[in-house]
């Protein structure tokens, strides 16, 4: 009787396993064709048979932060699934070093910087080459203006694979913020070779000559992002910068208003055109900065003090000449947003070794 009990339980279980299996594989395929709603199903029901399902928790958490969310508030409540999936994986396998990775990029998106520091040091901890590790750390060192570290990073991860252009992209922009512009233009030249039709990449090269005083290369540059992409609200917005600065007024104005349409939300628009327009019409430059000031409340200091200072010639010529024409520098975007790129994750998680793969 024990005998025949056995078999029937070993039979069981191969019938529960190959179930598993199967789910896993079907979730696995609807998540790598963009099927997040029916990839989550059957990781549900993965994870309902299989509650210690490490790999289906990890892959579960990846799909939560991919889903499309209808607002912030969901897409909010979206990542605390993710995080909630990835803390459990990880209490069931302590040892992936790509479920650490994953919630390491996790706390990125959310700006919890410190928090991706330390999960991200755990990856690498448990595998010193983990190239996404490495840059995802890096990229949250310097979001913290831990740019020494950030730098380091980035070169130990170059090693390995020195042509990357996200690697590239991002030690550039962490050059930018130690002023290592000429640095920051190698990294994003470098990139262009492996991707020439990126146009962010062209943005932030641009960026960078008109640090270093080549206005003609970062008109090219800007030009070339708008033609690979009419759409890039971002590109409008330094050319319209750039041709402010060259005395071309009228353009500079125009060039802005197409920002303002492709990207009514971008508050640095609105912020640029109120600097532009201090002198001329400190009216309609009040008016920028009000809106300004609507959507982005963070900096209402900022915006009262600009606005504040369109009652005075004096003010006004402050206000213009702080942005455009500083002390010591010919061409300076300070005070403008940076454009991170986004994180590198790990790719689906796979039952041979019940984490994400690299």
């Amino acid at each position: 009787m024990k005998k025949i009990y056995g078999v029937i339980v070993l039979c069981l279980c191969m019938v529960a396993c190959g179930s598993e299996t199967q789910l896993f594989q079907q979730a696995k395929l609807a998540q790598s064709q963009g099927n997040y709603q029916k990839a989550l199903g059957l990781y549900n029901k993965l994870i309902k048979q299989n509650p210690n399902h490490a790999a289906a928790l990890t892959n579960r958490a990846l799909v939560w932060e991919l889903m499309p969310a209808k607002d912030k508030a969901e897409k909010a409540k979206n990542l605390d699934f993710a995080e909630q999936d990835y803390l459990r994986a990880l209490e069931i396998n302590p040892e992936r070093p790509e479920t650490y990775n994953n919630l390491g990029g996790l706390y990125l998106d959310r700006n919890q910087n410190g928090y991706a520091v330390a999960y991200l040091s755990e990856a690498l901890y448990r595998d010193p080459t983990y190239f996404k590790a490495r840059v995802n750390r890096a990229v949250a060192y310097s979001k913290l203006g831990q740019f020494s570290d950030a730098i380091a990073d980035f070169n130990i991860a170059s090693q390995q694979r020195p042509h990357d252009p996200f690697l590239l992209l991002n030690r550039g922009l962490a050059y930018m913020d130690v002023y290592k512009y000429e640095a920051a233009a190698g990294d994003f030249s470098h990139a262009l070779v492996k991707d020439p039709n990126n146009a962010r990449l062209y943005v932030e090269r641009a960026r960078a000559f008109m640090k270093m005083g080549y206005p003609a290369d970062a008109y090219d540059d800007l030009t070339q992002a708008i033609a690979l992409q009419p759409s890039y609200a971002v590109a409008y917005y330094f050319l319209a910068d750039l041709l402010f600065r060259n005395g071309e007024k009228d353009e500079a104005l125009g060039t802005l208003v197409r920002t303002k349409e492709l990207a009514p939300q971008y508050v640095a628009a609105y912020d640029l055109m109120g600097d532009m327009l201090a002198m001329e019409d400190p009216v309609a430059a009040t008016a920028n900065y009000l809106v300004a000031l609507k959507l982005d409340p963070e900096h209402e200091v900022k915006y009262r003090w600009k606005i504040e200072m369109m009652k005075t010639e004096e003010g006004r010529y402050r206000v213009m000449t702080q942005r455009f024409f500083p002390q010591g520098r010919a061409y300076d975007v300070s005070g403008q947003p940076r454009f991170r790129a986004p994180v590198n994750r790990a790719a689906g998680a796979t039952p041979a070794n019940q984490g994400a793969t690299r």
